[in-house]
């Protein structure tokens, strides 16, 4: 079986993609990447074939996010979810998408949940599709329903039906690494969900040695303003305790422009999140998808300081679970009293430890393949009967 995964370019939403594909390849399936240009990098650092399509123009960009700025939180994330990733993004994807359905052939086409091109070119081709979640199953309604108009435009290009609510989309299967618990009571979606590998062992800290914060603010944060200030800010609170800090700031930003650093406080690029998880003691985050579930499946307690984009509800979810507490990004000043409380109480372990407990409970990923074997069969009865 050939599966082409698609994805948009953040690594939070290329991320939750990938232990899909590499389930898929110790199952025996072929796996293609398709992704903008600016995501070449994290796919091949994931060891996967890639292939390209075209980020949007900056000149389209740059007044788009010029309002996100302007905007209130609900109308950035309404402009977010609507005009760029169910317009522009998908516009722009749209073109190698089709190229590399048409030149690859795949049978089914898994796709990140905000990359809606290949939705409207797996379905104008008759070619099965599925979804992965990127987030919490009530933001993944909330932006399937918000794209909706954009994305129904696309599928105008394509001769398709419309779809101004976003019920085809709807409809795909949806699978998702986040455990039930996690989930806001109530939410909207039914999803197939999985374990993505057995939580990392917890190394344990030598007599006396000081515990381990890691802080990372993801791939995207950087490009918006929040570099290096409020990094260093961050630090500076951080680094009055007594720990030993690990900051990762992603490829768009130089760990230079934080200036000088204390001897305790170590800045990097990237390193492997589980490689980190394996180590911290507590994590400092912004709310993203894959920090945030990382952390708690690890049974790691997080201060999070949410950003934008869906982190203020990811953010309020920890707290509300126990995992950890919300920091108010205006008081960076206040991380380092949270880190404290984490470190020091042991009850915010201990709940964290609860949700990866359930989470390890979960079907392991690599069942997810036959969920798109049988996804194939089903599209092709039809054709044979």
């Amino acid at each position: 079986m050939r599966v082409l995964l698609s994805s948009t370019s953040g690594a939070g939403h290329l991320g939750p993609l990938i232990p899909f594909a590499h389930a898929l390849r110790r199952a025996g399936h072929e796996t293609l990447v398709t992704a903008p240009v600016s995501a070449q990098a994290r796919v091949e650092r994931a060891g996967l074939p890639f292939m390209s399509f075209a980020d949007p123009p900056e000149r389209e960009l740059g007044p788009l996010w010029a309002r996100v700025g302007a905007a209130t939180p609900e109308e950035a994330n309404d402009i977010v979810l609507g005009e760029l990733f169910g317009g522009l993004r998908a516009r722009a994807a749209l073109p190698g998408v089709e190229l590399a359905i048409d030149a690859w052939r795949p049978h089914v086409v898994v796709r990140e949940s905000c990359e809606f091109a290949s939705a409207v070119a797996a379905e104008a081709r008759g070619i099965p599709a599925a979804r992965v979640g990127i987030g919490l199953a009530a933001m993944e309604e909330r932006a399937l329903r918000t794209a909706a108009k954009g994305v129904d435009e696309l599928r105008g290009w394509a001769g398709l039906a419309p779809d101004p609510a976003g019920d085809r989309l709807a409809g795909a299967p949806y699978l998702t690494l986040v455990p039930e618990t996690l989930e806001v009571p109530g939410g909207p979606a039914e999803a197939l969900r999985f374990r993505a590998a057995p939580a990392p062992w917890q190394a344990v800290r030598a007599p006396g040695e000081r515990p381990l914060v890691y802080m990372s603010f993801g791939s995207v944060a950087p490009t918006m303003g929040f570099y290096p200030g409020l990094y260093r800010a961050v630090i500076d609170a951080l680094a009055e305790l007594p720990i030993r800090l690990v900051v990762t700031v992603g490829d768009a930003a130089d760990p230079a422009e934080l200036g000088p650093l204390p001897a305790h406080v170590r800045a990097e690029r990237w390193i492997p999140q589980a490689e980190m998880l394996t180590v911290a003691d507590a994590v400092v985050g912004h709310g993203g998808f894959g920090t945030t579930l990382g952390a708690l499946l690890a049974g790691v307690p997080q201060a999070v300081v949410p950003l934008f984009a869906d982190q203020p509800y990811n953010a309020r979810r920890i707290a509300e679970l126990g995992a950890g507490l919300a920091v108010d990004a205006q008081d960076p000043a206040a991380v380092g009293a949270a880190v404290a409380r984490l470190l020091e109480e042991p009850a915010f372990g201990m709940a964290a430890g609860r949700v990866a407990l359930e989470a390890q409970a979960l079907p392991s990923i690599d069942a997810a393949p036959a969920v798109l074997e049988a996804l194939v069969l089903d599209a092709a009865e039809p054709l044979a009967a």
